[in-house]
Parts: C-alpha cells; structure tokens; sequence
C-alpha cells in the first residue's frame, strides 16, 4: 500500500441509512477486520464461518455505502482474480444526533459494554463510586457524543502506518478523560 493514498483516520457517520448499516454484528466484525488489514471474500468467509454469498451480500452494502474500497486485485491460477477490500477510514464514528430511533438501543448497548469494561478498571482501583443503570445509560449516551467531540479533532488525520487498535483507545481515553472532567459526571469518577 506504499504507493496508495494514506486511508483516513477517523470518519463520522451522520447518514442514518448508513448507520443502520452499522448496527449489524457482522457488518461490524467485518469493519473491524478489514480495518486492520485488506482481505479478500473468502478470507472473510473463513474467519467468520460465514458463506461467500453472505460475505459478498454484506460488501456490496459496505461498498455501497463508502465504508470499505476494493484495496487491490491479484491475479490467481486461471485467470481468477482476487479482489482486497479495506475500509476507508480506521475508525468509523456515528454521530448521536443522526441515530435512527429503530436503532438507538444497539449503540447504546455497545456503549454500556465499553464502559462496563473502563468503569471495571476504576472500580478494581476503587476509584469509583457505584453507578445504577439508568447512570450508566446516560453515560453510554454521554460517551456517543463525547466520541463525536473527540473524533472531529481528529478528523485531518490519515493513520498510514499506526495501529489500528492503538488510535480506538486514544479516542476512547480522551473521550473518557473528557467525561471524568464534566461535572455531570464528576461525582462518578471522584470517590
């Protein structure tokens, strides 16, 4: 990829068809996948026990919504080509604001699963006090759109030959540093 232009770090999804997209495991694993690396159908097929026809099925809407690019195409035996998808941009953002209602509950979902993770580590250090699930609700909400704050500051940024994983907990930490700050959400941070 030397002679390619360098993919962008961050992307903020605002179109809610696309962030309906988004809300589908499999489309998420395979972002996830083709994030760190280029891969082809079959590759995909394999690491996620899935058939090529459901692969390709997922590209085409992946493709069709500007998410991932045909990376690069090699040449096999016979004649067949074998066509490299990555995505195009490491990390994909969805903006709050244009959230579909029909699928709100499944970023909030993920988002309460990160913070059990981060709030986990405060509470094995008791530095945090309990928090209830309507908290942790608005927190996960809190979270999406400090995500947003924090990936616009990054939107300039190409991640050429950074880690992937790397930059996702960059963004995380300071949207997590952020929160800690606010006073809404002080109190949770501060025992």
């Amino acid at each position: 990829m030397n002679d390619k232009k360098p993919r962008k770090a961050i992307s903020i999804i605002k179109d809610p068809d696309v962030i309906r997209l988004l809300a589908d495991f499999t489309r998420s694993e395979i972002l996830r996948l083709l994030s760190e690396r280029s891969m082809t159908e079959t590759q995909l097929a394999k690491e996620l026990g899935l058939t090529k026809a459901a692969i390709g099925y997922h590209l085409r809407q992946l493709k069709d919504a500007g998410l991932i690019a045909l990376d690069k195409v090699e040449a096999e035996e016979h004649g067949i080509l074998r066509k490299y998808y990555l995505t195009t941009a490491a990390f994909f953002i969805v903006d709050p604001d244009y959230i579909p209602e029909d699928v709100k509950r499944y970023f909030l979902e993920v988002q309460m699963e990160h913070l059990r993770g981060m709030l986990s580590v405060f509470k094995f250090y008791n530095k945090i006090s309990e928090i209830s699930s309507e908290k942790l609700e608005e927190l996960a909400e809190a979270m999406l759109r400090q995500l947003k704050t924090i990936g616009q500051k990054h939107i300039g940024e190409n991640i050429e030959n950074k880690d992937v994983e790397s930059l996702i907990v960059k963004i995380y930490a300071e949207a997590l540093a952020s929160l800690t700050k606010q006073k809404e959400w002080r109190c949770i941070f501060q025992k």
